[in-house]
């Protein structure tokens, strides 16, 4: 009895090893990025844009979109999935693996409540052996002042940040993602 147990649990922790010596599950979350602009003035378009993106190692990814017209209005969310081809995901690990975004220290958001008219965040997990890499940045105008400490961090952040805003923020044009809208369960960009 007792080798026909440990047989079964050689087994079962064989089954558990991903095939082909990959390590990385297809079902397994990359990287997420939230970014996101808020004016809480009269604008011309939008007075409150959000995107949030979800990359899989495999790169299948989900896209939402949030626009708010009007400030005390409902805003309106579109979900979108699609697929990276191999360059487009090989160009986004090239930018997660540079030594600049490693290094980064984990974000520290700024104190709440802020007294401004037009602030902005962008953040991303970046998924990693084991651990979650939190990094971002926030920006706005008003009060409170962040300290000389916390703009320093936020502009090393967003500097070495600058390829993957830009990756995510062009994600929508990629032609050979092939995007489908879903059904959008809510506000919440969940994998």
């Amino acid at each position: 009895m007792r080798g026909i147990l440990g047989l079964l649990l050689l087994c079962a922790m064989v089954a558990l090893i991903p095939a082909g010596g990959s390590s990385r599950d297809s079902r397994s979350i990359l990287l997420r990025v939230s970014d996101w602009e808020t004016y809480l003035r009269p604008i011309a378009g939008p007075n409150n844009v959000g995107n949030c993106l979800i990359v899989y190692t495999d790169g299948r990814l989900r896209l939402q979109l949030r626009r708010q017209e009007f400030f005390r209005g409902k805003a309106n969310y579109s979900t979108y999935e699609g697929a990276l081809s191999k360059q487009d995901l090989a160009s986004l690990y090239a930018i997660l693996d540079d030594g600049n975004v490693r290094k980064l220290p984990e974000l520290r958001l700024p104190k709440l409540p802020l007294a401004s008219a037009h602030f902005e965040w962008f953040t991303a997990e970046i998924y990693r052996e084991g651990s979650v890499q939190k990094v971002g940045y926030s920006a706005w105008e008003g009060e409170p002042r962040p300290s000389e400490d916390d703009r320093s961090a936020w502009q090393d952040q967003r500097v070495a940040l600058q390829p993957l805003v830009q990756w995510s923020r062009g994600v929508k044009s990629f032609d050979d993602a092939a995007w489908r809208q879903t059904q959008n369960a809510n506000s919440v960009c969940q994998p």
